[in-house]
């Protein structure tokens, strides 16, 4: 990104999951940024741009690794958020 190589994250083998595509240039790479480091994380899609109060997971989900919290979205469901700081160790 302009000039500067940014490490990157692939989200679905931090959470284990299926990926849209694991090759990068056919991927969605969003720049993200965490006290004056950037990096780039993989996804597969965005959804959008939503203000959300970010809500704690409970004693017992507290410590998912790459989770900071939930947030209850506008249609009921509740949406993971990701822990951007814990990417970044």
């Amino acid at each position: 990104m302009r000039n500067k190589l940014l490490p990157l994250v692939r989200l679905h083998q931090v959470f284990a999951v299926e990926p849209g595509s694991v090759k990068p240039w056919e991927a969605l790479v969003v720049v993200v940024e965490h006290e004056n480091i950037q990096f780039c994380l993989q996804v597969d899609e965005l959804v959008g741009k939503q203000e959300i109060v970010i809500k704690s997971l409970g004693e017992r989900l507290k410590n998912l690794p790459g989770i900071a919290g939930g947030a209850i979205m506008g249609d009921g469901r509740v949406g993971l958020i990701i822990d951007v700081a814990g990417l970044v160790r």
